[in-house]
C-alpha cells in the first residue's frame, strides 16, 4: 500500500510545476544551495523549495529489472515512455512519495497517467511526440527524476 511521504505537511500541485518550475532530486542536503543562474531563476520570479525525504523503493525488484527499465526508457519516445511509467509499480511508489498528487487513494495506472498528462500540460500522451518542448518537459520533470530516484536509492 502506498503512503504519503513522512513529515509532508503541504503539497506542491502539478499546477505549480506547470508554471515553469523545476524539480530537483538532491541526494545529499548537507551541502545543498539553491541554484543561482539565469536558466533556473530570474530576479522577478519567486522560488519555492519543497524538500521531501524520499525512501528507497518499497516495491521489490532486482537490479537487473531496474536497469532493464532504464534501458527501455532510453530507447523510447516520450509517449511510449509515459505509457510504460504509468503502468509501473515503481513509478506509483515514487508518485506517492513525492506527494505531488492530491489522491487520498492508492496510486494506480489511471492516476499515474493523469499525473503525467497534467504535469506535461497535455490531454493525452501522444501529444508528447507532436511538440519537442512537451517531450523535453516529460523527460526533465517526470522521467529523469524518477530514474534518478529508482537507481540511486535502490542501492542504499
Amino acid at each position: 500500500m502506498n503512503h504519503p511521504a513522512k513529515g509532508a505537511a503541504c503539497r506542491v500541485t502539478e499546477d505549480d510545476l506547470m508554471r515553469g518550475h523545476r524539480l530537483y532530486l538532491i541526494p545529499d542536503l548537507s551541502n545543498w544551495a539553491p541554484p543561482n543562474n539565469s536558466q533556473t531563476a530570474t530576479s522577478d520570479s519567486p522560488g519555492l523549495v519543497y524538500l521531501v525525504p524520499l525512501d528507497p523503493p518499497k516495491v521489490r525488484s532486482t537490479p537487473e529489472r531496474r536497469l532493464h527499465l532504464r534501458d527501455t526508457l532510453a530507447a523510447g519516445s516520450a509517449s511510449h515512455n509515459a505509457s510504460i511509467l504509468a503502468k509501473d509499480p515503481h513509478f506509483w511508489d515514487y508518485l506517492q512519495q513525492i506527494n505531488l498528487t492530491a489522491y487520498e487513494a492508492e496510486i494506480d495506472a489511471h492516476r499515474a497517467r493523469h499525473f503525467i498528462n497534467r504535469l506535461c500540460g497535455v490531454s493525452g500522451r501522444h501529444q508528447l511526440d507532436q511538440e519537442p518542448a512537451l517531450a523535453q518537459r516529460f523527460f526533465q520533470l517526470v522521467q529523469q527524476p524518477f530514474l534518478h530516484w529508482l537507481l540511486t536509492l535502490s542501492r542504499s
